[in-house]
């Protein structure tokens, strides 16, 4: 086991700028710089693939603090999260120790190479009160094509391909997030964790009956603009939808934090 003080090599480095990204996950690969150790942190153990923007994060300090603290002040003893982009189940592991074991998580990844590192988090980490559901959530439930981003970044995979360049392809279930929540048997949720690659806009949009009754109480929600763009939406329109639907944008800091009127 490694620690947090491990020093990230100056060709790690190297690497985690080298573009386009599947050429530095080749490199990384040739040079056997990306096998995956399990290193100790102030916020758990994790299994990493040093040569990612997670594993480097978590080797230097901390990953994403802002939606740590997001957690800990919005999570309980007994509460729900829903992870909803779990990547490789970081905020899941820092929800299962916030809501207990009388609490519930529900990790959603779909990326089949992500399942294994998920399960040895959660495992390094005693965490007993995680689901993990293999899926998207999008508007509709159905069969849909994920683009998986290359493994220096394997939280970019998304639905609509971000790059100028082929990527290699998975086929997922979908389900709408009306079709999820009782299917995973959730009736109401204290927090929901939001980073899907554009896809945020197709969930809430097509959410109107599960917005309006606040059955999720807070929603950290990233909107990713640049996609969401490309694809000829307005990310003023899916903000409009929340405050329309009952929330209230309480800060921003990149990613936003909504929450319910009705709760």
């Amino acid at each position: 086991m490694h620690s947090a003080a491990y020093k990230v090599s100056p060709l790690s480095t190297f690497l985690l700028n080298l573009r386009p990204a599947p050429l530095a996950s080749a490199a990384s690969t040739l040079f056997r710089l990306n096998r995956r150790r399990s290193v100790y942190t102030n916020q758990g153990t994790f299994f990493i693939n040093p040569i990612s923007n997670f594993g480097s994060a978590m080797l230097q300090g901390q990953y994403e603090p802002h939606m740590a603290v997001t957690l800990s002040q919005y999570l309980s003893a007994g509460g729900v999260f829903i992870d909803l982009g779990a990547n490789e189940g970081y905020f899941s592991v820092l929800a299962s120790r916030l809501v207990g074991p009388k609490g519930t998580v529900i990790a959603v990844e779909p990326q089949s190479r992500l399942q294994s590192v998920i399960q040895e988090n959660l495992a390094l980490n005693q965490c007993c009160n995680v689901r993990l559901i293999k899926c998207v959530v999008s508007d509709v439930t159905c069969r849909k094509t994920l683009s998986l981003a290359p493994s220096v970044n394997t939280g970019s995979s998304s639905l609509f391909r971000p790059t100028k360049y082929s990527l290699p392809t998975e086929d997922v279930q979908s389900f709408s997030l009306g079709d999820l929540l009782p299917r995973i048997g959730v009736e109401s949720c204290d927090l929901m964790k939001v980073d899907i690659e554009g896809a945020e806009y197709d969930v809430f949009m097509s959410a109107t009956e599960i917005l309006k009754k606040g059955t999720i109480r807070h929603i950290a929600l990233e909107f990713h603009d640049s996609i969401l763009r490309k694809r000829g939406l307005s990310p003023d329109a899916l903000h409009n939808k929340m405050i329309d639907s009952g929330y209230s944008l309480t800060f921003t800091f990149g990613t936003r934090l909504y929450s319910s009127n009705h709760a």
